[in-house]
């Protein structure tokens, strides 16, 4: 079975009534049977009611219902719990993804590949948003080594054991390409179709700013011992400059060179000392917020399939 999973928010009938017919047209033309499972990631507008009336008419819909807003990576990592195929793949409501790409993108899966990952060609999005998609790909490439050439599309497939294994994972779970890549054994590239976003569906879950924030999360909690480097490093330098420093010192004592380089000694040893410290706290906090970190990744109120209602579950 092929499980395609979609995070869905605030879409309105419109986009899910759009999403789902281009979905069913797809997936009747392919052998294996398949199911679309929807994820209702706090919607507050009619966006639930779309979806049972595709469910309705369509056996194969599947709904999984959280309790509220908590973002386009648990929203897909909750329908990677619900799922039941043995492939995944995930993509996004709007159709920028064209669900005629599924065939391309799951045919690698059956030569032994784990992890088939979308290239979007021909991006339509404006320039700000691919800029920052680009120095977050670059960025991200560089601390670990995941050298994808589009890490942000959305459009991926996965055999059910990498995409259910990525629950295993805590907060980092907010890091699925990344994360999926470091538990794929074979990873490919595919070059999907990128198209214009829908006008009726203008907004986009991640502006510049939602990046540079999922990216500072990144940074936090994927890199790491990022900050006991920082405190080593403050640390080496403070005392090579405080060493330096008693030199210096000693020489002015001695009448030997001027006050100034007694200052420039002192204030760089000042300085490194602080970043020593600012690696020591950082550390700390580090650890504390991995330790105490007991939130729920997501809550699912229920699952809603064709004639039975499941209730809630935590993830």
């Amino acid at each position: 079975m092929i499980s395609i999973v979609i995070p869905v928010f605030n879409s309105g009938e419109t986009m899910i009534r759009e999403c789902h017919a281009a979905l069913a047209g797809v997936l009747s033309s392919i052998a294996e049977p398949a199911e679309i499972v929807f994820v209702d990631d706090g919607s507050r507008d009619g966006t639930l009611d779309a979806m049972k009336a595709a469910q309705r008419a369509d056996a194969r819909v599947r709904i999984v219902e959280l309790t509220a807003n908590f973002g386009q990576h648990a929203a897909f990592s909750a329908g990677f719990d619900a799922s039941r195929g043995d492939v995944v793949v995930t993509m996004d409501v709007d159709l920028q993804a064209d669900p005629a790409d599924i065939p391309k993108m799951i045919a690698p899966l059956r030569k032994g590949f784990d992890l088939v990952s979308g290239v979007r060609m021909g991006r339509t999005d404006p320039l700000t948003r691919r800029l920052a998609s680009s120095v977050v790909t670059r960025l991200v490439a560089v601390m670990t080594g995941v050298r994808l050439r589009d890490i942000g599309c959305p459009f991926n497939a996965f055999t059910a054991e990498v995409a259910k294994s990525l629950s295993s994972f805590g907060e980092l779970r907010r890091f699925l390409k990344p994360l999926a890549v470091r538990v794929a054994r074979a990873v490919t590239e595919v070059e999907v179709a990128h198209r214009p976003r829908a006008a009726h569906h203008v907004r986009t879950s991640y502006s510049t700013t939602r990046l540079l924030r999922l990216f500072m999360d990144f940074f936090v909690n994927g890199v790491a011992d990022i900050f006991a480097w920082i405190f080593v490093g403050g640390a080496a330098c403070a005392a090579l400059a405080l060493a330096t420093t008693l030199v210096v010192a000693a020489m002015w004592l001695r009448g030997s060179i001027g006050a100034a380089p007694v200052v420039v000694a002192l204030a760089w040893t000042t300085a490194a000392a602080v970043i020593g410290l600012v690696g020591l706290i950082g550390d700390f906090t580090q650890r504390i917020y991995r330790q105490s970190s007991g939130r729920p990744f997501y809550l699912v109120r229920r699952v809603h399939e064709a004639g039975v209602v499941h209730q809630s579950r935590v993830g």
